[in-house]
């Protein structure tokens, strides 16, 4: 499950299904059957294009009343250099109401060892 203080380690090309809960500020997990979903990864802050980016359809929902919500990283995403990525998910629900940041945890990304 991701956290804010979550390091997901994976290797290079691998697929990697990873499970989010989403808590509001009291710890209460926010109901996310009805939002518009999106993840995206970049290597720095301050970059501007993400190095990976997951669209509402790429999450599975089963338990989003929950808060819990799964996205599913292909090993075309996680083809990437070695290194620490940051990984953030927002939110939106119609009517305009979007949390811009509503959790950032960090993706290791380690060089995988083929034979």
């Amino acid at each position: 499950m991701a956290t804010s203080t979550t390091k997901i380690v994976i290797k290079q090309g691998e697929a990697k299904n990873i499970t989010i809960t989403v808590k509001d500020s009291a710890g209460t997990v926010v109901d996310l059957s009805a939002a518009t979903l999106t993840l995206g990864v970049k290597a720095n802050r301050t970059d501007t294009v993400y190095s990976i980016s997951k669209a509402d359809s790429s999450f599975t929902k089963t338990s989003a009343a929950s808060g819990i919500v799964v996205v599913k990283l292909t090993a075309t995403d996680t083809n990437l250099s070695e290194g620490d990525y940051i990984a953030d998910l927002k939110c939106s629900w119609t009517g305009g109401v979007t949390v811009n940041k509503t959790l950032d945890f960090i993706i290791q990304i380690k060089t995988a060892i083929t034979s």
